[in-house]
């Protein structure tokens, strides 16, 4: 899966959960103006989901890593739990063992999140792998299982 076909997949199927959110400042990004994805990876990036890097480039073609995919995750949980922060609790007490990424690692909270919560899953050996491409399959059942707490978040 590309960055610029996540931020289509989360645009698409969380598009209320975006329109809700507060949107930040205007961002540049330099190199998807003609790309086909281009009003999703505007609001993706608007609401925080996914990263314009410093130069901003969003590098729609570059592929994900399950620790990318554990960020985005992440970002729209936290969006997930404005709306019933009853419900958030528990993912955001919980902290998963990985024999791959330790507590200190700067993408263990991502990863521990997405995790806890059901976005995404660990590996039959219990690691997480995070910089292992994300598979089309993966990508599709992360966002569901997302606006499936996003709809159960609104209730």
């Amino acid at each position: 899966v590309t960055r610029g076909e996540l931020a289509a997949l989360l645009g698409v199927r969380l598009d209320d959960l975006l329109k809700r959110s507060r949107t930040r400042n205007a961002v540049v990004i330099t190199d998807a103006r003609g790309h086909w994805a281009s009003p999703w990876i505007l609001s993706s990036a608007r609401a925080g989901l996914l990263e314009v890097y410093p130069n901003h480039t969003f590098q729609p073609q570059a592929s994900v890593r399950r620790g990318d995919l554990a960020q985005a995750a992440s970002r729209t949980l936290s969006l997930i739990a404005a709306d019933n922060p009853r419900m958030a609790a528990s993912w955001r007490n919980a902290k998963r063992r990985f024999p791959d990424v330790s507590p200190g690692h700067l993408s263990y909270p991502a990863a521990s999140l997405a995790v806890e919560s059901g976005v995404m899953t660990t590996l039959e050996d219990g690691s997480f792998q995070l910089t292992r491409p994300v598979t089309g399959a993966e990508a599709v059942a992360a966002v569901r299982a997302l606006e499936d707490l996003a709809e159960r978040a609104r209730r």
